[in-house]
């Protein structure tokens, strides 16, 4: 895949992450399209911890959403359908209110932790930024990633899953995925804008 191709692919997923936030269910998967070369870009996440339900994509993904709202405790889990290769995961919320803020204390994809910072700020708020680098997909059932933690109802958070068949990835394909915090960033602020202009 080349560079351009995929700065488009990860536009392209920060405005499917955009226009997902109209879903009624809480977890969301964004249908992908395979490119020639075996790339896919994958968008999905969290439209409101304290809305209920999970979407599903037949032959694709399917997610579940738990939330206790006495305690804040959330688990959200993805599961992939995805061929032989490698893949990596960017994660990112912000919330500058308690009721819109969460913290996560689990990131995971099929066990393999991967590493997340929570950095309060405002009154009772958080950023949470995660990612991952190459990991390894086999060909043969689903594959799983977990995001668990704590947040108020109004918490949301978007992520996107950056898949090659190429077995060595190309640097610049990871680049690109981590640049995507800031465009992902960008969605959950005007998403959060948008929902208190509503309310």
């Amino acid at each position: 895949m080349t560079t351009r191709t995929q700065l488009l692919a990860l536009t392209a997923a920060a405005v499917s992450l955009a226009a997902a936030g109209g879903a009624a269910a809480a977890t969301y998967v964004v249908p992908w399209t395979t490119s020639p070369t075996g790339g896919i870009s994958v968008a999905f996440g969290d439209n409101g911890l304290g809305i209920d339900g999970a979407e599903s994509i037949a032959g694709q993904t399917s997610s579940t959403h738990v939330y206790d709202a006495g305690t804040g405790a959330f688990t959200d889990t993805f599961a992939f359908e995805l061929p032989t290769g490698v893949v990596g995961f960017t994660l990112s919320s912000i919330g500058f209110l308690e009721n819109s803020a969460l913290t996560v204390t689990s990131f995971t994809f099929n066990g393999v932790v991967i590493p997340v910072s929570n950095l309060p700020v405002g009154e009772g708020g958080n950023i949470v930024l995660g990612a991952s680098g190459p990991l390894t997909v086999n060909l043969g059932g689903p594959q799983v990633l977990t995001i668990s933690g704590f947040g108020g109802s109004e918490a949301v958070f978007g992520s996107t899953a950056t898949f090659s068949a190429a077995l060595v990835p190309e640097p610049g394909a990871w680049a690109l995925m981590i640049m995507g915090f800031g465009g992902t960033g960008a969605v959950l602020r005007k998403r959060r804008n948008l929902l208190a202009a509503a309310a």
